[in-house]
């Protein structure tokens, strides 16, 4: 198994601060399970920004000790990536670094900023997404409501110029409490008018907002998962 300093450098200051893995997630405003998943799992692959800064202020270290100087795990070679036709175009997309949870809501920014740019065959988004790369963001999926769809860690290609998805249609979408992925679907007959959102996963029951309430930031095209 490849060595990986940051997560042991996080369990060895947890144990020596006395501090429960749940209790440190709970205080960079994650769910109870996120550092256990962080650890146990590698999902996340890194940490946040902002979440190394608050990890790192528990822990009495700095938020440089919990970034791998390296990249984590062994190299890809060359011929286990895909190919990209020589000469395909490529576009940008920005990477903007805002959690769209696949469950309970989180706070979103009005101005995010960009963390990555993804390098993707403009041919595949225009012809066979439909989409303009412009109008492509890269979001980051949180929770597990939408599992098996959605998972902890997964980016969402999202369409912001789709601000109205038919139904049935996946979107991330703030619901008047946090910025959420969910499918949608019209409550017929509903006064005023709701928005019923549906989680992939049965444990989660579907609820409904009014659609005063709600502001679609776009409808998810890709999901882009690591196997």
């Amino acid at each position: 198994m490849t060595r990986d300093p940051v997560r042991e450098t996080v369990r060895h200051l947890l144990r020596q601060n006395g501090i429960p893995m749940r209790e440190a997630s709970l205080a960079m405003g994650k769910n109870a399970s996120y550092l256990q998943q962080f650890l146990t799992r590698g999902s996340p692959a890194t940490l946040r920004r902002s979440d190394r800064e608050v990890l790192a202020g528990l822990l009495g270290c700095t938020p440089s000790d919990l970034w791998p100087a390296e990249p984590v795990g062994p190299e890809v070679p060359a011929y286990g990536r895909p190919a990209i036709p020589a000469g395909a175009l490529l576009a940008e997309i920005p990477e903007i670094e805002v959690d769209a949870a696949a469950g309970g809501g989180t706070t979103g920014a009005d101005n995010p900023p960009e963390i990555a740019h993804w390098r993707l065959p403009e041919d595949m988004l225009r012809h066979e997404g439909g989409v303009s790369p412009e109008n492509l963001r890269i979001l980051r999926a949180r929770g597990d409501s939408m599992e098996p769809l959605v998972g902890e860690g997964d980016r969402l290609i999202v369409d912001i110029s789709r601000r109205v998805p038919g139904t049935g249609e996946m979107a991330v979408l703030w619901d008047g409490l946090g910025l959420v992925v969910k499918r949608l679907e019209a409550v017929t007959g509903s006064d005023p008018a709701e928005l019923r959102l549906i989680s992939a996963n049965p444990v989660y029951e579907p609820y409904a907002v009014p659609v005063q309430d709600v502001h679609v930031v776009g409808k998810v095209v890709w999901v882009l998962r690591k196997a």
